[in-house]
């Protein structure tokens, strides 16, 4: 299972966000180095959806512009499930553009207590990986 580090202090960041969306999904980026997330790009989600995403394309070129300006990686993508289990939907598999980054999901099915997993996701194969939060 691969290794992902995130600070904690953007796992809260995430379920935050995931939170304020609801009922519709969240979702954002995720850069650092080497494998360490540092830095989150929460964006809107254009789908405006409680069961699909879709990063709004000129907040993820600012994105991409600020990671490249702090010498970072994409990382990460994330999105919340406000109603569904924390594992990749069908249409996540499908739409997974990047193999390369973690994919982060935040379940709210159990609204109290956020459930955060990561997946890389390839070729319609999804892998968990095992996150660090340091």
């Amino acid at each position: 299972m691969p290794l992902i580090t995130i600070i904690r202090e953007i796992v809260e960041e995430m379920k935050k966000h995931a939170l304020e969306e609801y009922p519709r999904e969240c979702c954002g980026m995720l850069a650092g180095k080497g494998n360490t997330i540092t830095k989150i790009f929460k964006t809107k989600n254009i789908a405006k959806s409680d069961d699909e995403y879709e990063l709004d394309p000129l907040q993820q070129v600012e994105a991409f512009e600020e990671i490249d300006r702090l010498s970072l990686k994409l990382l990460g993508v994330y999105h919340s499930h406000p109603h569904h289990p924390c594992y990749p939907s069908s249409l996540d598999i499908r739409q997974a553009f990047y193999p390369d980054t973690a994919f982060f999901i935040i379940s709210l099915q159990e609204f109290s207590h956020p459930q955060v997993r990561a997946f890389r996701i390839a070729e319609g194969s999804v892998v968990e990986e095992e996150i660090i939060i340091g």
